[in-house]
């Protein structure tokens, strides 16, 4: 919702512009909702990496020969979309979408509006952008064994780019009016430290995320009229006689229509 349904008249008549969803008869806007873009997209990319295949090497026998690959998945429940409120026990392996500074690039000079989502989401109404959003997140994962983590890194980077026709994956989010997001990966880093003895083996890969920013508001058709006036100069606010507007009279001379 761009402004709030409550916006004093006073304070309307202080904001520059006509607000989205501002039309006559005048109604509320749709409610927002409850949730962000950004949340919904993450959402996504969980369920999707939820379902990924990941190989790890199954080790050697006792003649130095490889043993079978071992397949396994990480249940949605162990990824995480932020840090949880309260204090949750990880089962290894696990994932964990780390907040980056986000950007809003503004989409042009004027507003724009999907006008074939019309009356899509609601009767009267019609999506509208407000800003793309871009943050590069960080997917942290956790592990016990090296060979599980770089099976983990393995599957992730080859997800993130799924099909042939671009580069990234990209989903449709019909949570979020069927917005459009990318994530493409950039850097990744994985870390060398004491805890790797434990059993506690960790990395991070950098993720590009971008999507536009969306509201559902109001919407009236246009419905032009035309007004055309025969008793008067409108440039020039003078009434014309009936006489000067009817047809023109013979000025000399007889007509004969036989020849």
């Amino acid at each position: 919702m761009p402004i709030p349904n409550d916006l004093s008249p006073e304070l309307r008549k202080l904001l520059f512009g006509s607000p989205w969803g501002e039309v006559f008869p005048a109604r509320a806007n749709p409610p927002p909702l409850s949730y962000d873009g950004r949340t919904v997209a993450l959402r996504t990319l969980r369920r999707y990496l939820s379902e990924i295949t990941f190989r790890r090497s199954g080790g050697r026998d006792a003649k130095g020969n490889p043993l079978t690959p071992i397949d396994f998945k990480i249940d949605e429940k162990e990824i995480q979309i932020g840090w949880p409120d309260y204090e949750k026990e990880l089962v290894f392996p696990s994932l964990t979408f780390l907040h980056g500074p986000g950007d809003y690039d503004m989409i042009g000079l004027t507003g724009y509006v999907e006008e074939e989502t019309k009356d899509r989401y609601g009767r009267g109404t019609v999506v509208a952008w407000m800003s793309e959003y871009v943050e590069t997140f960080q997917i942290e994962i956790w592990a016990n064994k090296r060979a599980e983590l770089r099976s983990v890194l393995a599957g992730i980077e080859t997800s993130l780019s799924p099909t042939q026709q671009m580069y990234g994956l990209r989903f449709t989010m019909p949570d979020y009016f069927g917005q459009f997001v990318r994530f493409t990966p950039g850097k990744r880093i994985e870390f060398d430290e004491q805890d790797s003895a434990r059993n506690r083996r960790r990395a991070r890969l950098d993720v590009e995320m971008a999507f536009h920013v969306v509201t559902l508001v109001n919407y009236e058709l246009v419905r032009p009229e035309l007004r055309v006036v025969v008793d008067a100069d409108l440039d020039y606010g003078i009434e014309v006689s009936p006489e000067e507007t009817g047809p023109s009279k013979p000025t000399g001379g007889t007509c004969d229509p036989c020849g």
